[in-house]
């Protein structure tokens, strides 16, 4: 099934000047060595010759840093927090990319963003790239813990013919399931056992870490006594997916408010694309909507240590939430989990806490495990929020 997100009504130029499209982001690639000859070069590469690409991939600085608890619960906030009180630090977040094309004329159809051209430069790993541990080079944000990871470069089409300074390409990538063909390109130990694990079972994306309530001190007596006050989470998501003709946020906006499609190149540096993963989509509590309010409850709700005496740390994997209905949550007990707000503006609903899957179907009615697999997908960009064309590669 497709997802089109929010790319909008592009101009109907197939050709674009410089001039008109210009670049709005100077930067150039962290390193300092350029690799020899053309084409493509993968795997941690230098960045590549002038006139080319740099291909990068990201979780921002949230991946790297987490979640403190702060007042502002909204997605777009800087940063954004868990409504409910919690503060989520991860230990990994491991991705496969893979499947990097870049194709001619990103506005062949102004109406169908998967109407492209031809394939004009191909990379296919896949890659391996743990967005918790990151790279040496400051991403897109500019700041300086988004520690991004270069993974190839392209320095010519695969003709070999320079790319013109006076086109967009469109920029695609997958997002692929763990396997033995990836090439690991930032792991430590504990990432390394993490992915084989991964592999054996299936999953295209994995996170893991800690949660840590923060929130004020529950009533005496009440359910939310029994929830453990740290869990330690590993949820493991089998969502290949393509993102495609992505929107491209270092370009000049248009007229209505979008992004032109696609990557553009200059002929006087190494331009930097940066597949870029927003991990707040994780904890969305609506599909198909940016932005929404982020709750970790229903989560630790479902820890090991629910309900026991002085509830110790938990744990929760993924296989914990298969059963759980996300339209009326409830505790591994089984009692109805409401809702609750420490932040001042957002008012949590009365009654039991309930997710929106806004008209998504799941093979398991209403999985919580499902929603989870459907809305990280969702996190994936192009630069800093550049929109893609996401056609899921699962059946959630």
């Amino acid at each position: 099934m497709f997802k089109t997100k929010l790319v909008g009504s592009l101009a109907a130029l197939t050709v674009a000047t410089c001039a008109l499209w210009a670049c709005s982001d100077d930067s150039t690639p962290a390193q300092t060595s350029a690799p020899d000859g053309g084409g493509v070069q993968e795997g941690g590469p230098g960045p590549g010759s002038k006139g080319g690409f740099q291909i990068t991939v990201s979780g921002e600085d949230l991946g790297v840093n987490g979640y403190a608890f702060g007042p502002d619960p909204k997605a777009e906030g800087e940063p954004p927090a868990f409504v409910d009180g919690w503060e989520v630090r991860f230990s990994h977040i491991i991705v496969t990319v893979d499947k990097i094309r870049l194709n001619a004329d990103p506005d062949k159809d102004e109406g169908d963003p998967t109407a492209m051209g031809a394939v004009v430069a191909a990379v296919d790993g896949p890659f391996a790239i743990d967005l918790t541990l990151g790279g040496p080079i400051v991403g897109k944000s500019g700041e300086p813990d988004e520690k991004t990871v270069a993974i190839a470069t392209i320095d010519t089409q695969t003709s070999g013919a320079p790319f013109d300074p006076a086109q967009r390409y469109a920029f695609n990538y997958d997002l692929v399931v763990a396997s033995a063909a990836a090439k690991p390109l930032n792991f430590d130990a504990e990432s390394t056992a993490l992915y084989e694990e991964a592999k054996t079972k299936g999953w295209a994306m994995v996170y893991q870490g800690v949660a840590t309530y923060k929130g004020d001190a529950p009533a005496k007596d009440s359910l939310f006594e029994k929830i453990p006050k740290e869990v330690r989470f590993k949820l493991g998501f089998k969502n290949p997916a393509s993102y495609i003709n992505c929107a491209n946020t270092d370009l000049n906006q248009l007229p209505g408010g979008e992004y032109p499609r696609g990557v553009q190149a200059a002929a006087d540096k190494v331009t930097v694309a940066q597949i870029t993963f927003h991990t707040d989509h994780v904890f969305w509590s609506k599909l198909n909507v940016e932005g929404t309010e982020l709750h970790f409850d229903p989560i630790a709700a479902q820890a090991s240590t629910y309900g026991t005496a002085d509830a110790g740390p938990g744990e929760v994997t993924i296989a914990d939430l298969e059963a759980v209905d996300v339209t009326g949550f409830k505790t591994k007990n089984g009692e109805n989990l409401p809702a609750r707000s420490f932040v001042p503006d957002y008012e949590a609903p009365n009654g039991q806490l309930t997710f929106d899957p806004n008209g998504t179907t799941f093979t398991k009615p209403n999985s919580f495990a499902g929603y989870l697999a459907y809305t990280a997908v969702s996190g994936g960009h192009l630069n800093e929020v550049g929109e893609c064309t996401i056609k899921n590669n699962f059946t959630p």
